[in-house]
């Protein structure tokens, strides 16, 4: 955004909290749902191929699903800290630039119109750091005539 600015790196996991944890939970309880969905429909399709062949009394069959069962459990285990991870990583690239625009901002609502937001490479909302950056030009230029 700003060449001249200095380069900023992350210091914080969560920037701003409550959003991100916000978006992690959303993500969560979707990955729960589909879990759920997903552990529903393999047992519906397992009672209804049990019983239609007749093999609910088999033990190895039953033993096989069962395993089937164990390993979507699993699987949803290992991918829920994969899931917390990629929601705190999308949500930092919108977080951390509505932290720098509310202090710019908040800077300017204290009559200091001096300062420029300098946002990370491939974070969002570019375009609105530049439009506060435009108004912060605006301004001083206004008050120096």
């Amino acid at each position: 955004m700003d060449s001249t600015g200095p380069a900023y790196r992350r210091r914080r996991v969560l920037v701003n909290p409550p959003l991100q944890l916000a978006f992690v939970k959303a993500m969560l309880i979707v990955l729960g749902v589909m879990a759920l969905a997903a552990l529903a429909a393999v047992y519906v399709a397992i009672r209804v191929t049990l019983s239609t062949f007749e093999l609910a009394n088999d033990p190895v069959i039953v033993s096989l699903f069962r395993s089937a069962f164990w390993l979507i459990m699993l699987e949803l285990l290992v991918l829920t800290p994969l899931v917390v991870w990629l929601g705190i990583l999308l949500t930092h690239k919108v977080a951390g630039p509505l932290v720098r625009i509310f202090a710019v901002l908040d800077q300017m609502s204290r009559g200091r119109y001096d300062v420029r937001i300098t946002l990370r490479k491939g974070d969002m909302l570019v375009e609105l750091a530049e439009a506060v950056n435009r108004l912060s030009e605006n301004i001083r230029s206004q008050l120096k005539s």
